[in-house]
């Protein structure tokens, strides 16, 4: 046996070529949905991008600017400015760009709560600014411009007319230019806008809608389109980027965002500067109060606290700490020691001496516990010579009773002092604790006080001189930011991706019909295939193919019957004889031919029948054997009675002989049919008698070729019981019916030999050519068959 890794690799990668290879043409012989599936798909996306709104991508960059904001701090010694900006905060300027607040001051700066579209022929375009010919001004209140209103539409009727129409409402209405649009609760004035670039004779028939959207909401999804980020992770640069359908209103929106941001900047800092100036007033107002209090602070809160020194304070509380600490480790170990002793006492109801030195510290349980094992060893020195009945032991025994009731009076009185000890010693331990838990705020504390009255006195004098510089401060107005490239669109639009789209349409127009055949066949358990059978059982030879029979009424082969189906039973007769039978001698030439399958229905009974027919033309002398005894189907072949004698009347009784049951030249031909005859109630044990090895051997001596029907391997075991018989076990399949499952009955029957001989025929093969319906070539044999298929549907011959 070859265990080599690398030689079975290599023995075993023609046959993954193989299986890749059926796996391709079991798919390609689909090709023309796959077509269709691509055609349809790039059409659709065709016609998407043909009429999909392209949107562009406008960005922009800035530089933010180094500031020293807030209260600078350097002029006392060892200092720092408070708020020190000399690194810029690139992720909080980017949350600002994508604020709200300045969304909302972009949208009514530059009127963007109104949206207008022109309408084409099957998709509306957004126009903005100098790209609209009219203008809208609403009349509104203040909770008027949370709301939206419907899409209004709007066809010129002239130069200077219009009509309004709202399709769900049904609303229509004809203004002149400057006239008032009342529509609902909403009031607008509709006017020619002069800054219109197009040329306005051109307007008549043109149709445009509007919208006005909330502005709240208009607010969010300004906010969230709008991106930014740094540039380098060193920079000060941020890019800034929207994507939008008017190239045009894009540029203004980041143009105006950039401003308002500067703007917000400088303004920033000039509340800073006024913040800084009042608080140094207000600090100067109560830095002279607070100079008098600190050192009263001190000597206050030392008072307070009983605090001389905190350091011997901190030595003479942790020595109470520990001494209470071991007082309760102690008491513990007490009160753990003399509840084992009780548990000891009350568990021991026999009368045996107690454990002494336990290192319980009460003289009375002490004292007792001595008396009582002295009491024990006197009475065990007495019951040396006398017995548990002696009325001294008995006595011995009332005392030992009482001393040990009053042992465990005194272990219960002994346990509640211990456990009040350990109360009384858990309280001083928690108060000492708690004291000493104080120490380091009180500490902390007094040093913080020490520190602000230094603090305080370096600031007094500082404050003075910062309140003048903060007086210049509020009057500087120098941008926050530097903008390095204004709004620019980029020409290609980001969306829709004309190459992804056509590669998803192509992707997906094989997909489609990839899954649904992938599904197809995943859920077709159904053998369809010739090399399915060949890849699986490579050890059992394929004799023959036979194709699907599409007469609507059963005919036996001709002897000048040239169609396919004729044809591939002569190539199965063929094969059989090419098949080396172990068991057979040169004396011996005849063959006993079992046709058997896995269950009813795959034409076992229809192939033996052919098969004895393509034999019996040759001038053999050919028996046919119905042996399915318990399902006989022969006699509905060839118009016979069911009831006529048969092979089981044979077995079941002595007195008929073979040629009795045998029915002679079927047709006029060489073959010969013996039925299944009746249907006996123990079909399996009639044909495991002697008698059937009997009829064998007198058909072997009086026919070239025995061909016997028998039963299904799967449903019965007769053929198994039966299977030394044959020479040759012809195992039926049949295309689209027999169940790939059954494979693994095949090879356990092959490889137990439960059948002798085995040789596949597939039954029921769709024709896909002429003659030979497998492989796509034909040799002159089905003229008709090759008339009938189109020549364009070549992927089928």
């Amino acid at each position: 046996m070859n265990n080599n890794p690398s030689t079975q690799y290599h023995q075993n990668e023609p046959e993954r070529e193989e299986d890749i290879k059926a796996v391709i043409l079991q798919y390609l012989r689909y090709w023309p949905w796959f077509v269709i599936c691509v055609i349809i798909s790039l059409g659709v996306s065709f016609i998407f991008l043909k009429y999909a709104t392209n949107i562009y991508t406008t960005s922009s960059k800035i530089k933010v600017l180094k500031e020293q904001e807030g209260l600078d701090l350097s002029g006392l010694q060892g200092s720092s400015p408070l708020i020190d900006m000399s690194k810029v905060n690139l992720e909080n300027e980017i949350q600002i760009l994508k604020s709200r607040r300045l969304s909302k001051k972009i949208i009514q700066t530059l009127n963007l709560e109104t949206q207008y579209y022109k309408l084409g022929t099957l998709k509306a375009s957004e126009i903005w600014g100098n790209q609209i010919p009219f203008t809208v001004n609403w009349n509104i209140d203040d909770s008027a411009q949370y709301r939206s209103t419907p899409l209004l539409n709007l066809k010129f009727s002239s130069q200077n007319s219009f009509k309004i129409t709202e399709e769900e409402s049904g609303f229509s209405a004809k203004l002149n230019a400057g006239d008032t649009l009342q529509f609902e609760n909403t009031k607008a004035i509709i006017d020619i806008n002069p800054y219109y670039k197009g040329i306005y004779t051109e307007l008549t028939g043109a149709t445009f809608s509007f919208k006005k959207y909330n502005l709240e909401s208009l607010t969010t999804s300004l906010s969230n389109k709008i991106k930014a980020e740094a540039v380098e992770a060193r920079a000060d640069i941020i890019n800034i980027s929207l994507n939008g359908e008017n190239q045009t209103k894009n540029e203004a929106i980041l143009d105006e965002l950039m401003r308002q941001f500067n703007q917000d900047g400088i303004d920033d800092n000039r509340v800073v500067a006024k913040r800084t100036g009042e608080f140094i007033k207000e600090r100067l107002k109560y830095l002279v109060e607070e100079l008098d209090t600190v050192e009263t602070a001190i000597v206050d809160f030392k008072s307070n606290n009983e605090l001389v020194d905190i350091e011997a304070s901190t030595e003479a509380l942790f020595g109470k700490y520990s001494e209470t600490e071991m007082r309760v480790f102690e008491v513990e170990t007490q009160l753990e020691i003399t509840k084992n002793f009780r548990n000891i006492l009350v568990k021991n109801t026999e009368i045996d001496l107690l454990p002494a030195n336990l290192g319980i510290e009460n003289a009375n349980v002490n004292a007792l516990t001595g008396a009582y094992n002295q009491l024990v060893n006197e009475r065990n020195n007495i019951l040396v010579s006398a017995t548990p009945q002696n009325p001294t032991i008995i006595a011995i025994n009332d005392r030992l009773e009482a001393i040990k009731r009053n042992i465990i009076n005194s272990v219960d009185n002994y346990i509640n002092n211990l456990e009040t000890s350990l109360q009384n010693t858990a309280r001083r331990e928690s108060s000492f604790n708690s004291r000493l838990e104080k120490l380091p705020g009180q500490s902390k504390e007094i040093r913080s006080i020490e520190r602000e009255r230094l603090i305080k006195e370096k600031l007094f004098l500082f404050l003075l001189q910062k309140r003048e510089e903060a007086a210049l401060t509020y009057a500087i107005t120098a941008p926050v930011i530097k903008v390095v490239d204004y709004a620019y669109t980029n020409p290609m639009p980001v969306s829709p991706k004309r190459k992804i789209i056509f590669l998803g349409g192509l992707i997906i127009g094989l997909i489609i019909p990839f899954g649904v055949l992938y599904l197809k066949f995943l859920f077709n358990t159904k053998l369809n295939s010739i090399d399915v059978l060949k890849s699986n059982l490579k050890d059992i030879p394929v004799l023959g193919e036979i194709p699907e029979n599409e007469a609507k009424e059963f005919k036996l082969i001709t002897p000048n019957d040239r169609s396919a189906l004729a044809e591939s039973f002569r190539i199965l007769r063929t094969n059989i004889n090419f098949i080396k039978v172990s068991d057979q001698t040169q004396e011996k030439k005849q063959q006993v031919i079992y046709v058997t399958s896995s269950t009813k229905g795959e034409g076992k009974t229809f192939v033996a029948l052919n098969l004895a027919t393509v034999m019996s033309s040759k001038s053999k002398k050919v028996l046919l054997v119905g042996c399915d005894l318990r399902n006989p189907q022969i006699h509905s072949y060839i118009d016979l009675n069911k009831n006529t004698k048969g092979l089981s009347n044979y077995l079941y009784n002595p007195n008929i002989n073979f040629e009795d049951i045998r029915i002679s030249n079927i047709n006029g031909s060489h073959l010969d049919i013996i039925l299944s005859g009746d249907i006996p109630p123990n079909p399996s044990e009639i044909l495991t008698s002697n008698r059937f090895e009997t009829f064998i051997e007198e058909a072997r001596s009086k026919y070239d070729y025995v061909i016997i029907d028998t039963a299904p391997t799967v449903l019965v075991t007769d053929t198994i019981m039966i299977s030394q018989y044959a020479d040759v076990t012809l195992y039926l399949t049949r295309a689209g019916y027999t169940d790939i499952r059954l494979i693994e009955h095949i090879k356990d029957l092959n490889k137990h030999h439960k059948l002798k001989n085995i040789g596949i025929v597939m039954n029921g093969l769709v024709e896909k050519g002429a003659y030979t319906y497998n492989y796509g070539y034909g040799y002159g044999y089905n003229e008709q068959a090759e008339k009938s298929s189109p020549k364009w549907k070549f992927w089928q011959k």
